[in-house]
């Protein structure tokens, strides 16, 4: 079951803005729509709702994440990162990108954070499980070795 919008919606369009599978529709002002085919449960839509009008996949509504910087970032074990790009690739808003030596392509590395919503795509096409995607003050391992913790 996917994430579903309520008659509070005010129409304002921030769900739209953030959605990192286009599941959203609706005209400006006017109730908006989740489409269940394309909603991923990432709750970025939850986040940026300004009257909590955006109940998650369990009806649950969650408070409103003000500042971008407090939303989930994913954090890279550079370790086990392969440098494949599939994170790269992936990435709805382009934030994550390779640098760096690794061993044989670079690691990757979020280069743009207040472009991510948290979305979790690239945690879940890691195959070696490098990406985590953590709240900032989460304790985490891989977020310990960036200095993060």
């Amino acid at each position: 079951m996917a994430h579903f919008i309520d008659e509070k919606c005010i129409g304002c369009t921030a769900c739209v803005n953030v959605c990192p599978t286009e599941a959203i529709s609706g005209e400006r002002k006017q109730l908006h729509y989740i489409d269940p085919k394309l909603c991923i449960d990432c709750d970025a839509c939850v986040r940026s709702c300004p009257v909590l009008a955006i109940a998650d996949e369990f009806g649950v509504y969650k408070p409103r994440i003000t500042k971008r910087a407090d939303w989930p970032k994913p954090v890279v074990d550079p370790v086990s990162c392969s440098g494949c790009d599939f994170c790269v690739e992936i990435c709805p808003f382009d934030c994550l990108e390779l640098a760096g030596d690794g061993q044989f392509f670079g690691t990757a590395v979020l280069t743009r954070p207040n472009a991510c919503v948290g979305c979790k795509e690239c945690e879940e096409v890691c195959a070696k499980g490098a990406i985590i995607v953590v709240p900032p003050n989460e304790l985490h391992p891989i977020a310990a070795l960036e200095g993060r913790a």
